[in-house]
């Protein structure tokens, strides 16, 4: 499991404090949250932030962007960010978490990719249908593919760990109602937009029972370097 996986790589425990950036609706949070001393979420949109404090009370939320963290320096042990570091400018969201990470601290970024098809799931045409225009007028991620060339160019962090491993997520409508929401691409649509899109994902889904979504997921650790390294070639 990815949690597991951070938690070992990144040695957190009881006492840790772990930061969850750009949080959404707060899943990552709500997993760490039983396993760790503390969790600050920090999310940009309101809506999001609000569903993270209804839905797991003792969570710090905060107002902020991976850009501008709203935390002190040498602050936490853990930075974890979850389908959405692609969204972030790269270099400079990297020079902010280095900043509120500790000294040992480290970082964890997962995806999770969805593996189903049209053959295996039917409706998902209709879905893509809903939401696709959706996906292309918000055009492509800041960082795209090119993050983790950035991110280590920056030389704050050791080479970024990759592993990968498949599962199943079974979601009920309002559970998956939630999941679309809190992709960005939809979170940050005009108000009747977004609400007309869920609406219509809503009434697409309600005849089917529970969802099952397989996934991919692609999980980066690595350690923030202990020195700044510096760049012969400069």
């Amino acid at each position: 499991m990815s949690i597991d996986r951070i938690f070992t790589d990144l040695e957190l425990s009881i006492s840790s404090r772990v930061l969850d950036l750009a949080a959404g609706t707060g899943q990552l949070s709500r997993l760490f949250h039983s396993r760790v001393g503390s969790v600050i979420a920090v999310e940009p949109v309101h809506g999001m932030r609000e569903r993270i404090k209804t839905t797991t009370p003792g969570i710090t939320v905060l107002d902020g962007t991976a850009e501008s963290i709203p935390l002190p320096d040498a602050d936490v042990d853990a930075v974890v960010v979850g389908e959405a570091f692609h969204w972030f400018e790269t270099a400079t969201a990297t020079s902010e978490i280095g900043r509120v990470l500790k000294p040992s601290g480290g970082l964890g970024l997962l995806w999770n990719t969805p593996i189903w098809t049209v053959d295996t799931t039917p409706w998902l045409q209709d879905l893509r249908c809903i939401l696709s225009h959706h996906k292309e007028s918000a055009g492509d991620y800041p960082a795209g593919v090119t993050w983790q060339k950035t991110l280590e160019s920056t030389r704050l962090f050791e080479i970024l760990q990759h592993t990968n491993a498949t599962h199943e997520q079974s979601l009920g409508h309002d559970a998956f109602l939630a999941q679309v929401a809190s992709w960005n691409w939809v979170a940050n649509l005009p108000e009747a937009a977004r609400r007309t899109a869920l609406n219509d994902v809503a009434e697409l889904v309600r005849p089917l029972g529970r969802i099952v979504i397989p996934y991919r997921t692609d999980l980066y650790v690595g350690r923030r370097q202990s020195s700044p390294i510096h760049d012969v070639r400069s």
